[in-house]
Order: C-alpha cells, then structure tokens, then sequence
C-alpha cells in the first residue's frame, strides 16, 4: 500500500514539472522615444513563423536567414504608425528559452519617411 502512494506520489509530482520544451508563441515588443513608420529589426533564435498582433493593422515581412537568423520589417499604412507595443508575435519550438533569443533594431523611418537613429529603440522578447 505504501509502495502504491509512494509511486503516484512520484507520478503527480513528475506530471506537475514542466521543464521539457513546449512550443508556444513569444512576443516582440518595441520601445522608442517616437513613433515609426517602419521598423527593420534582426531576430536571432529559432523560430517556425513570424505574424502580426492579432487586430493590428501593422503590415509584416520576414525572410529566414541561414543561423536561426530572420530580419524582420513592420510598417505601418498610411496614416498610421508603429507605436511602442507588440509588433510581432514569433512562433518558437520552446517558449521556456525566450531569454536566449535577441532582437535588434536595424533601422527606423519616421511617419514621414525620415530615417532616425536605431539606437534609439529597443525590442524585447518575452512570453
């Protein structure tokens, strides 16, 4: 009997550990002292799909570079812009490694197509 608790003990125990890699979908979010028009940005980990925030009316385009490397543009229409926020979602092979992922902005256009100091803004990765 003992023996018997003792074993779905350890079972409920391994059932409520979560340490594998679960898939799942990590968050790009942009941060700057004004708003864009358009942001390039380079993505370093692995991923399997870039999109858009669900209801955004930002427009996206990637392309998959060799190195788990992707470059990344989001731009706003016409009369919009990319404000501070999420602007990508990325769809990973494990979520518990979004600290191993890193963003950087490539370039900045201002609403009027101006380009502006990159250093300026910064992407964060998380869950």
């Amino acid at each position: 009997m003992k023996r018997r608790l003792l074993v779905l003990a350890v079972a409920a125990l391994l059932a409520a550990c979560d340490n594998g890699p679960k898939a799942g979908t990590l968050t790009l979010a942009l941060a700057g002292p004004q708003r864009a028009r358009s942001v390039k940005f380079r993505l370093v980990g692995p991923q399997t799909d870039v999109t858009e925030p669900t209801g955004s009316t930002l427009g996206l385009i990637f392309e998959s570079l060799p190195g788990d490397t992707t470059v990344i543009a989001v731009f706003a229409p016409v009369g919009d812009s990319v404000n501070g926020g999420t602007v990508a979602l990325i769809q990973v092979p494990d979520v518990h490694a979004s600290g191993s992922y890193h963003a950087e902005v490539l370039e900045v256009a201002s609403p009027s197509y101006v380009l502006r100091t990159a250093s300026q803004y910064v992407l964060t990765v998380s869950k």
